[in-house]
């Protein structure tokens, strides 16, 4: 996971979140907001309605000053049908008649006065009027003249007895003004609905739905509650939320439909909006953690050449870096440097100096050995002249080896002495300087050679202690009656040099920390210190080689390094 990416999941991590909690504040406020929609329509609908009320009030009234006509009092008819005719301007209705107690009308503004008039087409409500003496409202009914029309009667009386019933009629496109004039918005449908539920005014297409039954639902609805809301589809088959309000005086609703599809578009609208404004947050976000995290990224990466520098003893040079931790850390690891360069320093003289006497002593023991041999009795001295050369031997070896050390720390003062080496001779060479003690154990050791192998430059007496070092390595791990194998063949980047030793595989973890100095298998006699193969790893990469452990089917481990041929050592 890189830190770009950890970047952009910690804007993920802070931007969905708040868009969620966005997107539910959203959908609450829809939801308020749908409430606060219907409230108000239903308002809208009981103005309506009282619109509607004041309407046939004012009919009524002004019917009802009509019927005390000085004229139809005094059975003057054409005298009544003059002033019905002057005042029906004035009035809210469409026709005015005059009917009998059969029905037979007596004067119709709308015809010539004396031409043969019809029945009432419909008498229900003026029956009502005869019986109970109370004004009366009709439902949608096609009048005597075919046309949709809506009555309001009042009785005539005289001497306190209904004689006439006086009529005002209505056409629908008149209570449909009632409607227009609220100027609801385009996609609303608003309608009037007399009390079986029939359209008596309509908003949208009235001249194909006026006379037809509303919605079920909404007609069901409206017969159980004087107000409310339902959610159904209107006759066109758009699925609406009827909101409706009854009269209380004439028992007559008025409903509007709010397209269901017009508040579920307003509820996404808004969540679009919210939805693209913390997608633009969210990827302006990604934008601005890719170019922070390079930042970072370039700080980071630029330690890792100082670090390889200070891992291969070479001077460190830490730049600028543009984060402020980076930047110290790089500055850490150059003091790192200058502490490490001072110990390696004192290192390779320590190491240096050592040499002289030690060689001093190997030359006083090989004398004194030879001047014991000289003399009578002389057998202890030399027994303590050769354990003298023992010890001193193994003293110069590990002098040998912190001076390896210090080739490799050496900061490109190389101590190295390149000279052209045969190889094939020169595998010879070191498996002679150990065969001895391979026989001793009884472990065969054998030599392969894969292909041509050219001449290599590089440090012979450094080389020949690699090749040494490993095979000693393997014999101290091999048991009796095993065998080592010891390969040179070309390779893409030199000569690759092998060395596997037979013996149950060791772990894959173990292979990672073959290399590393005083690592040890974990065997309780503890077969060394540990050092072996890390200054072998020293002088191979003071060569500008590389050495690796792997495994090998059959074989306990096979270690390599590649020497490179064309190129010049570090």
């Amino acid at each position: 996971m890189t830190i770009q990416r950890q970047l952009v999941r910690l804007v993920v991590a802070c931007v969905v979140p708040a868009a969620l909690a966005a997107a539910l504040l959203i959908v609450y406020s829809y939801q308020r907001e749908r409430t606060m929609i219907k409230e108000r329509t239903l308002e809208t609908a009981r103005a309506l309605t009282q619109a509607l009320d004041r309407e046939l009030v004012r009919g009524q009234a002004a019917l009802e000053v009509l019927a005390r006509s000085s004229a139809l009092a005094g059975g003057d008819i054409a005298g009544f049908y003059r002033e019905a005719q002057e005042v029906l301007d004035l009035l809210p209705g469409d026709i005015i008649v005059l009917s009998d107690s059969s029905g037979q009308q007596l004067i119709n503004t709308q015809l010539p006065f004396g031409d043969p008039l019809p029945h009432r087409a419909r008498q229900e409500e003026l029956r009502s009027v005869f019986e109970t003496g109370r004004p009366a409202i009709s439902d949608l009914f096609i009048g005597a003249l075919g046309r949709p029309l809506i009555s309001l009667d009042v009785p005539v009386r005289r001497a306190n007895q209904v004689i006439f019933g006086l009529a005002l009629g209505f056409y629908p496109d008149r209570l449909g003004s009632i409607l227009t004039e609220q100027k609801l918005p385009p996609g609303w449908v608003a309608a009037i609905f007399d009390s079986s539920g029939s359209i008596a005014a309509r908003t949208h297409e009235a001249n194909r739905y006026v006379g037809q039954k509303g919605s079920p639902a909404l007609v069901q609805r409206m017969a159980q509650v004087a107000e409310g809301a339902v959610e159904a589809p209107t006759l066109e088959g758009v699925l609406v939320t009827g909101i409706f309000s009854r009269s209380k005086v004439w028992n007559w609703s008025v409903a509007i439909g709010i397209p269901s599809a017009e508040l579920a578009g307003y509820l996404w609208t808004r969540i679009a909006w919210i939805i693209g404004g913390a997608l633009v947050l969210m990827l302006s976000g990604i934008a601005l953690a890719q170019v922070i995290g390079s930042r970072i990224s370039r700080s980071i990466l630029g330690l890792i050449p100082p670090a390889t520098a200070l891992g291969h003893g070479e001077r460190l040079v830490v730049p600028p870096l543009p984060l402020a931790e980076a930047d110290e850390v790089g500055q850490a690891l150059q003091r790192a440097s200058e502490v490490l360069r001072d110990r390696e320093e004192v290192l390779a003289i320590v190491s240096h100096d050592l040499r002289n006497p030690l060689g001093t002593m190997l030359l006083d023991a090989s004398a004194i050995k030879l001047e014991a041999a000289k003399l009578p009795g002389g057998e202890p001295i030399r027994a303590l002249a050769d354990r003298l050369l023992n010890t001193s031997g193994r003293m110069s070896g590990m002098v040998d080896d912190l001076l390896a050390v210090a080739v490799f720390t050496s900061h490109g003062r190389s101590m190295l002495k390149i000279a052209p080496i045969a190889v094939s001779s020169y595998l010879d060479k070191a498996v002679a300087a150990v065969r001895p003690l391979f026989e001793r154990e009884g472990i065969a050791l054998e030599i392969e050679t894969i292909g041509p192998l050219p001449e290599l430059n590089a440090d012979p007496d450094r080389i020949l202690r690699v090749l040494v070092n490993l095979l000693d390595n393997a014999l101290k791990f091999t048991k009796r009656s095993g065998r080592l194998v010891l390969r040179a063949q070309a390779h893409p980047d030199g000569i690759q040099f092998c060395v596997a030793n037979s013996g149950p595989a060791i772990t894959a973890d173990a292979l990672g920390s073959l290399m590393k100095p005083f690592w040890q298998s974990g065997l309780g006699d503890r077969r060394g210190a540990g050092l072996g193969l890390s200054i072998c790893r020293a002088i191979v990469e003071a060569h500008g080689g590389r050495i690796w452990a792997q495994p090998e089917p059959g074989m306990r481990v096979c270690i390599c390094f590649v020497l490179p041929m064309g190129r010049e050592a570090r």
